[in-house]
């Protein structure tokens, strides 16, 4: 009887490939900094072939960042808050840390009762209420 195949785990994305594009490689070029073919390389950025501890070093010391960044931050991503960081000043870091900092500590007090709003008049109910009624076709 032949061996039953493992069924295919799904992994995370990891972020290899992005990390070559935004540093402006080819596989050709990488794969020969870090000793291995381009095509071998591409099979690790696809999660054909595992990546080992020797290489995430190898990559992430030829592109500049932390292991981490590859296997969790996306660099081509603008709105990501990284790539956000990486453009900030340092007094406009200082000011995201404690705007980070108050979202996390009115989150951890729980929802916030709304604002009451001032009583309207009568004649204010109307204008509002106007103003959001849809114009008759005419």
């Amino acid at each position: 009887m032949p061996p039953v195949p493992k069924p295919k785990r799904e992994r995370r994305p990891i972020f290899l490939r992005q990390w070559r594009k935004h540093r402006g490689y080819s596989l050709a070029q990488v794969g020969a900094e870090v000793g291995m073919t381009g095509p071998n390389l591409g099979r690790i950025e696809k999660g054909e072939v595992p990546y080992s501890q020797d290489l995430l070093e190898m990559l992430a010391e030829f592109y500049n960042c932390e292991i981490s960044d590859l296997l969790i931050r996306d660099p081509s991503d603008p709105e990501g808050i990284w790539s956000i960081w990486e453009q900030a000043k340092p007094a406009e870091r200082e000011q995201i840390v404690k705007v980070a900092k108050a979202l996390v500590t009115s989150s951890e007090n729980g929802p916030q009762t709304p604002t009451p709003r001032a009583p309207q008049s009568q004649a204010q109910s109307q204008r509002i209420s106007a103003k959001n009624r849809p114009a008759k076709a005419g």
